[in-house]
């Protein structure tokens, strides 16, 4: 059993697969996507530097987050749902037509996830 998120990609989909304590902090289940849906992916070195916006999941701000995060701008609504947990690599996926814009997930391989995206 695993303690944090991973990202599980398939011909056909991605998926957020969230531990148990993520589960409960996210107020969340796994999230999956179709693969067609992520319209970029890239690797970061520092996920939470990437999460903006009002958080609803739990968490401490500039230490973990994990959930949904808003971002309401003049001009824009932005969801992101976000798995990160201290300022460690992540990888960064932008949706289209998702309920999400984006997915930002701390994991150990960003650069991987991403080669498989692309």
């Amino acid at each position: 059993m695993t303690c944090v998120a991973s990202v599980r990609i398939d011909d056909q989909t991605v998926t957020v697969a969230l531990s148990c304590t993520e589960k409960i902090e996210a107020l969340h289940g796994d999230l999956t996507v179709p693969r067609t849906a992520v319209v970029r992916a890239r690797a970061v070195p520092d996920g939470l530097a990437e999460v903006h916006g009002q958080h609803l999941p739990t968490g401490w701000r500039g230490v973990s987050t994990a959930g949904t995060v808003r971002d309401f701008a003049p001009d824009f609504d932005m969801a992101t749902f976000a798995v990160c947990h201290g300022r460690q690599p992540a990888v960064v996926l932008d949706l289209a037509d998702q309920p999400y814009d984006r997915i930002v997930v701390t994991v150990g391989n960003p650069n991987d996830i991403v080669s498989r995206l692309t």
